[in-house]
């Protein structure tokens, strides 16, 4: 299953914690529109390249479907950012 939601904090040196949540179901709606208008020449470039489209579009949705549970932290000296994706 796609995620859905992403939360994003923030903390820097001072203490000041900002926190936001990602409604990531949102983005999907509004970029299936866009999908849909790239498949033709999705299919065609794969076709070019002689690669398997069905094949191509599986690993795709396999590799979206994997950012779920991602959980990433990055540490700067004033700054820490944390990204967790459900």
């Amino acid at each position: 299953m796609i995620p859905l939601t992403a939360v994003v904090r923030i903390c820097t040196a001072r203490r000041h914690r900002f926190g936001i949540w990602l409604p990531l179901f949102l983005v999907w709606l509004l970029l299936l529109p866009v999908a849909l208008l790239l498949l033709p020449i999705i299919f065609v470039v794969c076709l070019v390249c002689s690669v398997n489209p069905f094949r191509a579009i599986s690993t795709a949705w396999q590799i979206t479907a994997g950012l779920s549970g991602t959980h990433v932290e990055v540490e700067h000296r004033q700054t820490s950012v944390l990204v967790h994706i459900y």
